[in-house]
């Protein structure tokens, strides 16, 4: 008989439509956090335009944004079909023909990036690569092979980073690879049986070995996996998530009270502060005229915070000064103590706009900065 820890998660409502406000607004876990230093901070930030993937530079302070005139080293490119984002290192895929593609890394602490085409090696194939990973010096491209009509076979390439020649491994899998984490020397590959069960499960690769040493069955309604600073990786399900300790595979379910779902599973990008708090994109259902709003979720208190448009902006600024029609990135500024929001405008022309906002308990609109482009990725220095 195996026995399961439930941990009930409360939100707090200090931006939820529908919710009892208190004084303070809420906070996390009780205690109000430390006044911003008002640190200089620089951002890296990427925006999508026209099907092309470009980046500005912003410099920040705790009352004022403004775009640094220097020309960003990151390279304009056309948008990928997959990203993988992890601390300071970005992993890029795009498909090139049927058989051909090209992965792109680039590391935002050193300004540095490197491009390398892969799958030559293969011929007359319908490829699909479905999923992808990086480490300092390795990346891992999950994809299927259609060998005929009736046969699909699957498999994980690993690329060596530090080859000059393109040296890489296939690793075989019995089920579609769907998503790719990195935590503790392993590789957590969610998989899907598409052909009996429909059913997902988890394999876990040692990346020294290079061989698969566990595998676990995750039920139906698997919606996404991600890795928390402390290296656990976090299975989400609409009702529940699970926390896997990935260095001893032990792990725990985390069940929601009816009303009180984080929604995360529908964030593409997340991002983790200091203290362990994520802050994404979330599906606002009721909450909010938006069909995504920011968010923040306290994984340690099981408690999460809505930051809904409507409780922080006027409708005069929602929808004729910034012109804003959903979330498209949540981040956070940790030496200004701000949140930022970046969005995609109504007016079409792929205009965005990024947003800076004070936590609680003190919330606050603090600016707004128009870009030509929506935003898609932070990265803060």
């Amino acid at each position: 008989m195996k026995t399961y820890k439930i941990f009930y998660v409360l939100w707090a409502c200090w931006v939820v439509v529908g919710c009892s406000k208190s004084e303070d607004g809420g906070t996390l876990n009780g205690e109000s956090p430390p006044d911003s230093p008002g640190t200089k901070a620089d951002y890296t930030l990427l925006l999508q335009k026209e099907g092309i993937l470009t980046s500005i530079l912003l410099n920040a302070e705790t009352e004022a944004i403004t775009v640094n005139p220097t020309e960003s080293p990151f390279p304009n490119i056309t948008f990928p079909e997959l990203t993988y984002t992890d601390g300071h290192l970005l992993g890029l895929y795009q498909k090139k023909t049927l058989c051909e593609g090209r992965i792109m890394t680039y590391d935002f602490k050193e300004d540095q990036s490197q491009e390398m085409e892969i799958f030559m090696d293969l011929e007359d194939c319908n490829l699909t690569a479905n999923a992808i990973a990086r480490s300092e010096d390795t990346f891992y491209v999950a994809y299927q092979l259609e060998i005929t009509s009736k046969e699909t076979a699957y498999f994980v390439r690993i690329l060596d980073l530090n080859s000059d020649e393109s040296e890489f491994t296939d690793i075989e899998l019995d089920k579609k690879p769907v998503q790719m984490v990195m935590a503790s020397n392993r590789l957590f590959i969610l998989t899907l049986d598409e052909e009996i069960t429909d059913e997902y499960a988890l394999s876990v690769m040692d990346t020294n070995t290079k061989l698969l040493i566990h595998e676990m069955d995750l039920g139906f309604d698997v919606r996404r996996i991600f890795k928390t600073p402390e290296k656990d990786i976090i299975i989400s399900y609409d009702e529940l998530h699970t926390t896997l300790d990935s260095a001893t595979m032990s792990f725990k379910y985390t069940q929601y009270d009816e009303g009180t779902e984080p929604n995360f599973m529908e964030s593409d990008f997340e991002y983790f502060d200091d203290s362990g708090k994520m802050y994404y994109e979330m599906l606002s259902g009721s909450n909010s005229m938006y069909p995504f709003i920011p968010a923040v979720y306290d994984f340690k208190a099981s408690l999460g915070v809505l930051y809904a448009f409507e409780n922080f902006l006027t409708e005069t600024q929602r929808d004729f000064e910034f012109e804003i029609e959903s979330t498209s990135l949540v981040s956070y500024d940790e030496k200004n103590g701000l949140i930022l929001v970046g969005y995609k405008k109504n007016s079409g022309d792929d205009k965005g706009g990024l947003l800076r906002i004070k936590p609680i308990p003190n919330p606050e609109f603090i600016d707004n900065l128009d870009l030509e482009g929506v935003p898609f990725q932070i990265f803060v220095e």
